[in-house]
C-alpha cells in the first residue's frame, strides 16, 4: 500500500495537469529619475534623501498597482481587441479572439467605433458606469483571465531595480500578444496618470499664489490710494521735509522774535528816558494829533513791510509779493519819516532840555527811537501773528504724523506681503518646471513579444506528488509510532517492563499469503524449546524437575494456546512434561495435560500434589518439566507458596497492548514472592517483521526489486550465493 500511494498521487497530478495552459512572460523598464534626477530648483548638488526616495518609489509602485489604473488598462485592452476585424497573433491568439467574440453580447459590440480607439474606450467606460450589473462591469471586476482587474493585478510584478532609478514591471499570461499589449497599456496609462498628478499638484500651488498675489496687489493699491487722498486733503507734498522745514523756521523765528522783543524793550526804555528829559509842554506837543497820525501811518507801513518781508518766508502757504512792492513800501516809510521829522521840528522849538542838553540832539534821538519803536512794534505784532500760525501748524501736523505712520505701515505690510507672495510664486513656477521635467518618465526597456512559453512546472509537480505520496504515509507511520503506547517490540517491552524478554511468539491470526506462517510458528517453537532446555541445563546439577509458573497480568494473553503447542513439542522430543491448567487442558490429547480446579483455598496451595489432589497420584519428581498455568493475577488470587517453590515464572504479555502502572504494580507484587531473577517475559502476538530479530529473514516470497531494496537499506550488498 505504501508503494502504491506515490504512484496514485503521480497519476492524479498527471491527469489534472495534462491541459495546463502555457504561460508567457514579458517585462518593461521605466527610468524615473527620482533618486538622481536633475533639478532646476537649485544649482547646488542635492543631498540624497533615502527615506524620501523610498516613499517616492512606494508611491510610484502603488500608483501602478491601483485599481483605477488596472481597470483602465483592462478596458483599453478590451477596446483594442473589439476593434480588430479578425485575429492578429501579435495582439491576440485566434482561439482567444474566438472566445471573446462568442462571449461579448451584440449591444457591447455596437459600442465599437471603427478606427477610433479613444472613442471606443469612452463608450465602454460610459457603459460600464451605467450600473453594476452590465456585461462590461462584470467582465472587469470578476475573474476573466485577460480583462479582470483582479487577475491582471495578480500577475503584475513591480519592483525597483536594486538602488537605481529604474522600475521593472513584469507580467505573464497565456497569450503572448495580450502579455505584450497589456504592458504597453500599463506604460501608457501609468505614465500619463503619474504626470497628471505631479503637474496638477504644482499647477494648484501656482494658481493659489496667483490668486493671493492679485488680492495682495489690490490691498496694496487701496492702502496707497488712502495715503494719496490723505496728502491731498491736508496739502502734504512731503510730510517729513515739510515738518523738518517748519521746525527749522520755528527755531529761527524764536531766536529772531526774542531779539525783536529785546530791541523793542530797549527802544521803549530810551524813549521813556528821552521824554523824561523834556518839559511837559514839549511832551504834549510831541503827542499832538498830527504827530500821532504820522506815527500811526508809519506803524502801519512798517507792519506791512515786515509782513511782506518775514511772514511769507515763514508761511509758505501764503503767496509771496514781488520785491518791487517791498521797495515801494520802504519808500513810503522814508517819506513818512521825513514828514514826521519836519512836523516834530516845527513844533519842537526849544533849544535845550531841562537838564541843559542840546534840544536838537534830543529831538534827533527821539525821532530816531520813535521810528525804531514803530518798527519794533510792527515786528512784534507780526511776530505774534506768526507765532500763532506756528502753533496752529504744529497742532495740525502733530496728529497727521501718527495717521501717516499708520498709513505707511499699512502700505509697508501690504507691500511685504505682496513681495513675499511674488517670491513664493517664482519658486512655485520654478518647482512647476522642475516637476514637469522630472515627471516625464522614460520607457527605457519597451515590452517585448514573448516567443517562448515559460518552462512548465508539470515535471516539478509530478516529483512533488511522488514525494508527497511517499513522505505523508511515512510521516503518519512515524507519528503513529510515536503516539502508539502499545508494547510491540522487544526493546520497548524490556524498557517498559524492566525485565529481559525470554522470547516472543508471532501473531498467527494475520493473513499474509506471502509468508509461510506454519514455518514461522515451528521456528518460533524451536526457539522457545531451546530457551527452556537452557533453563533445564541450569538445574542439571541437582537432577531435579524444572517447575515453571506460567502467568499473565490479564486474561486473554494467549498462555494456553502457546503452551499447548510448546508442551506437545517437548513431549515429542522425549521429555516428560506436565501441564497443569485451570479447565483449559485437553486431557484426552495426552497424559501430560491435567486440569485443576480453583477452590476457595486455592491461594493456600503449597505444592503440585496439593494442586492435583491426593487422588491423582501425580508426583512432581516423575517429570522433567512441570508447567503451572495461573489465571490472570490482576483479577484472581494465586498460590503464593507454589509460586515461591517454582524455579521460573514465565509472564505472557500481548505485544498489541499498553503497559500500565497497574501491570507494573501487579508484577512487583508477584516478584516479591518469587525467586530472585526467576521471572522471564514472553512477548506474544508480535508482528511478523519484529520476529526477524530472533528468526532472521522470514520465509516469504519477495520480488527481485524488493530483495535488492531491502539489502540496500540494510547495507547488505553480498549474499552467501554471491560469495560462493
Amino acid at each position: 500500500m505504501l508503494a502504491i500511494l506515490p504512484i496514485v498521487m503521480v497519476g492524479v497530478v498527471f491527469f489534472l495537469t495534462q491541459d495546463q495552459p502555457k504561460l508567457y512572460d514579458s517585462s518593461t523598464g521605466i527610468y524615473t529619475g527620482i533618486a538622481t534626477g536633475s533639478s532646476i530648483v537649485s544649482l547646488e548638488e542635492s543631498k540624497l534623501d533615502l527615506f524620501g526616495t523610498r516613499i517616492a518609489f512606494d508611491n510610484l509602485i502603488n500608483l501602478i498597482k491601483t485599481k483605477t489604473t488596472i481597470e483602465e488598462v483592462a478596458l483599453r485592452l478590451l477596446a483594442k481587441h473589439l476593434l480588430l476585424d479578425g485575429s492578429t497573433p501579435d495582439v491576440i491568439l485566434p482561439k482567444h479572439y474566438a472566445e471573446l467574440m462568442e462571449l461579448v453580447p451584440e449591444k457591447v459590440k455596437a459600442l465599437v467605433v471603427k478606427g477610433n480607439p479613444e472613442k471606443t474606450y469612452r463608450n465602454l467606460l460610459a457603459y460600464k458606469n451605467l450600473d453594476h450589473n452590465n456585461f462590461v462591469y462584470e467582465l472587469i471586476h470578476l475573474n476573466h483571465r485577460h480583462y479582470s482587474s483582479k487577475e491582471i493585478l495578480k500577475e503584475i510584478k513591480v519592483a525597483r531595480v536594486q538602488s537605481s532609478d529604474m522600475v521593472m514591471i513584469s507580467f505573464n499570461t497565456d497569450d503572448p500578444g495580450i502579455c505584450k499589449n497589456t504592458l504597453d497599456l500599463i506604460n501608457e496609462v501609468f505614465v500619463r496618470v503619474y504626470s497628471d498628478i505631479k503637474v496638477n499638484q504644482s499647477d494648484a500651488v501656482v494658481s493659489y499664489f496667483l490668486k493671493e498675489i492679485g488680492n495682495s496687489e489690490d490691498n496694496l493699491n487701496v492702502a496707497e490710494e488712502e495715503l494719496v487722498e490723505f496728502n491731498k486733503a491736508h496739502n502734504i507734498i512731503n510730510y517729513y521735509e515739510q515738518t523738518r522745514h517748519i521746525a527749522s523756521e520755528k527755531e529761527h523765528f524764536d531766536l529772531r522774535y526774542t531779539e525783536i522783543k529785546m530791541n523793542h524793550m530797549a527802544v521803549v526804555s530810551v524813549l521813556r528816558l528821552l521824554e523824561n528829559r523834556m518839559t511837559k509842554g514839549n511832551q504834549r506837543r510831541l503827542n499832538s494829533t498830527e504827530i500821532l497820525a504820522l506815527r500811526k501811518s508809519l506803524s502801519e507801513i512798517e507792519h506791512r513791510i515786515w509782513m511782506k518781508s518775514n511772514y511769507a518766508g515763514v508761511n509758505e502757504l501764503s503767496s509771496k509779493q514781488d520785491s518791487t512792492d517791498l521797495v515801494d513800501l520802504k519808500g513810503e516809510s522814508m517819506i513818512i519819516e521825513q514828514q514826521l521829522k519836519k512836523m516834530v521840528a516845527s513844533q519842537y522849538e526849544m533849544d535845550n532840555s531841562k537838564e541843559g542838553l542840546n534840544g536838537n540832539t534830543i529831538l534827533d534821538r527821539w525821532i530816531e527811537k520813535i521810528i525804531e519803536f514803530e518798527s519794533s512794534k510792527a515786528q512784534l505784532e507780526v511776530g505774534d501773528q506768526i507765532k500763532i500760525e506756528f502753533d496752529d501748524l504744529f497742532k495740525l501736523y502733530a496728529p497727521l504724523g501718527a495717521t501717516m505712520k499708520r498709513l505707511e505701515r499699512k502700505i509697508d505690510v501690504a507691500e511685504q506681503k505682496y513681495l513675499s507672495l511674488l517670491e513664493s510664486l517664482n519658486k512655485a513656477k520654478l518647482k512647476q518646471q522642475n516637476v514637469e521635467l522630472n515627471s516625464n518618465l522614460k520607457i527605457v526597456t519597451p515590452p517585448f513579444f514573448p516567443i517562448e512559453a515559460r518552462a512548465s512546472k508539470r515535471k516539478f509537480l509530478l516529483i512533488i506528488a511522488f514525494m508527497i505520496g511517499f513522505v505523508i504515509p511515512v510521516f503518519f507511520i512515524i507519528v503513529l509510532e510515536f503516539i502508539d503506547s502499545s508494547i510491540k517490540t522487544v526493546v520497548r517491552a524490556e524498557d517498559m517492563i524492566g525485565m529481559n524478554v525470554l522470547s516472543m511468539f508471532p501473531n498467527l491470526l494475520l493473513k499474509n499469503k506471502n509468508t509461510d506462517l506454519e514455518l514461522v510458528k515451528n521456528k518460533t517453537l524451536n526457539v522457545l524449546v531451546r530457551k527452556l532446555l537452557l533453563l533445564k541445563s541450569v538445574n542439571q546439577e541437582d537432577k531435579k524437575t524444572v517447575q515453571v509458573s506460567v502467568f499473565s497480568n490479564q486474561k486473554g494473553e494467549g498462555k494456553s494456546f502457546v503452551f499447548d503447542m510448546l508442551v506437545d513439542r517437548l513431549h515429542n522430543l522425549g521429555y516428560k512434561v506436565l501441564s497443569l491448567q485451570n479447565g483449559n487442558a485437553d486431557e484426552t490429547k495426552s497424559s501430560t495435560f491435567y486440569n485443576y480446579s480453583i477452590t476457595p483455598g486455592f491461594h493456600k496451595i503449597k505444592n503440585i500434589s496439593e494442586l492435583c489432589g491426593e487422588s491423582s497420584q501425580i508426583k512432581k519428581e516423575d517429570f522433567d518439566y512441570v508447567f503451572v498455568e495461573l489465571p490472570g493475577i490482576m483479577n484472581d488470587s494465586y498460590p503464593v507458596e507454589l509460586v515461591s517453590d517454582s524455579d521460573y515464572s514465565i509472564m505472557f504479555v500481548r505485544a498489541n497492548r499498553a503497559w500500565s502502572l497497574a501491570d507494573q504494580n501487579s508484577l512487583k507484587d508477584y516478584a516479591s514472592v518469587s525467586k530472585e531473577d526467576s521471572i522471564k517475559v514472553l512477548l506474544n502476538g508480535v508482528e511478523l517483521p519484529e520476529m526477524e530479530t530472533i528468526l532472521g529473514d522470514l520465509p516469504k516470497e519477495r520480488s527481485f526489486i524488493r530483495r535488492i531494496g531491502k539489502n540496500v537499506l540494510r547495507l547488505r550488498f553480498y549474499t552467501k550465493k554471491n560469495i560462493s
